[in-house]
């Protein structure tokens, strides 16, 4: 029985683990909509680019 105690102990500890990463991610997800609203509302309102464009080249030193 010991055994078998463990092993619900096991599964209990993983599926908790696996709540708070669950709870994690949505945090995340959330900071980065966040973030992104931001960036949007803030090019509209001080039209200026805060994102860096993918395909622009450096500047030479």
């Amino acid at each position: 029985m010991a055994k078998k105690d463990k092993v619900v102990a096991s599964e209990y500890e993983l599926k908790e683990r696996i709540n708070q990463l669950e709870k994690a991610l949505l945090n995340s997800e959330l900071r980065a909509t966040a973030y992104e609203t931001m960036i949007e509302i803030a090019e509209k309102e001080l039209k200026i680019n805060i994102r860096k464009k993918s395909n622009t080249k450096q500047s030479p030193r």
